[in-house]
């Protein structure tokens, strides 16, 4: 991307939908886990307008520079684990059981770290 307040600003909204995303799965993790106090409301519907926002800024940056993301360790590892985390999402998690709660967080925390890392393993 030619303009230099572009890309920042790609990786400003895809971090806002991070946040949104992750922070609402967190909290029904941590209220299943019996560390908040349930609550009436289910955030679902913010989930997916995260997930909407990461997706779409995150397909913008991938082909802002493909060749920089395909040879990438942190972001291919990212790919594996966003995926595994989102089928994981979307199966067993909704069970509400206490051991996927925790594996819930466990996925989500290293997608955040792998995203992090990917200007660590630029090459």
């Amino acid at each position: 991307m030619k303009n230099t307040w572009l890309f920042p600003a790609l990786e400003s909204v895809h971090l806002m939908g991070l946040a949104l995303m992750v922070g609402t799965i967190v909290l029904l993790d941590l209220r299943v886990l019996g560390c908040i106090p349930p609550v009436d409301a289910r955030p679902d519907k913010w989930t997916w307008r995260g997930f909407a926002a990461m997706f779409l800024t995150g397909a913008l940056m991938f082909f802002s520079d493909v060749s920089r993301y395909t040879h990438n360790a942190a972001f291919l590892v990212k790919l594996t684990v966003l995926a595994a985390a989102l089928i994981f999402h979307l199966t067993i998690h909704r069970n509400g059981h206490k051991w996927a709660s925790v594996l819930s967080i466990v996925l989500w925390s290293a997608v955040v770290v792998c995203g992090r890392l990917i200007a660590d393993f630029d090459i």
